[in-house]
C-alpha cells in the first residue's frame, strides 16, 4: 500500500476482442488482460461467444474463462470474516476473493 487514498482502482487492465460476422452468425473471441497490483496477481482470461439471429430473435451461447483459470478479483474484496481456523494457509484475515471460473451460458432476446 502507498497510502494514497486512492481506493478501488482497477489495476492496468484491457480487452481485446476480434468479432466475426457471417450472415446471421456474430462470433467473439476476447481476451481479458489485468497487470498485477499489490493484492492481486496478473492474469489472463480467454472468453467465446457467438449469437445468431433470425427476424427479432437472437440466440447467444458462449463460454467465459475458457481455461479456468484460477485468479483473484481485483476490486472484489476480501474474506474478513474467517478466523486462523477457517484459512487454508493460516493467514487470519484479508484473503482476496477469486474470480468466477469457468461458466457456459445460453441466453435469447426477443425484439417486440
Amino acid at each position: 500500500m502507498t497510502d494514497d487514498h486512492l481506493y478501488h482502482m482497477m489495476p492496468v487492465n484491457g480487452k481485446i476482442a476480434l468479432e466475426q460476422r457471417v450472415g446471421r452468425w456474430t462470433n467473439v473471441i476476447e481476451t481479458v488482460l489485468v497487470h498485477n497490483e499489490v493484492d492481486t496477481g496478473a492474469y489472463a482470461l480467454l472468453n467465446l461467444r457467438s449469437s445468431y439471429q433470425w427476424n427479432n430473435l437472437r440466440v447467444d451461447f458462449g463460454i467465459e474463462n475458457v481455461f479456468d483459470t484460477f485468479y483473484d478479483l481485483p476490486l472484489g474484496g476480501l474474506y474478513l470474516g474467517q478466523g486462523a481456523t477457517m484459512a487454508a494457509d493460516g493467514i487470519p484475515w484479508g484473503i482476496a476473493l477469486p474470480g468466477m471460473g469457468r461458466s457456459v451460458y445460453v441466453a435469447t432476446n426477443l425484439k417486440f
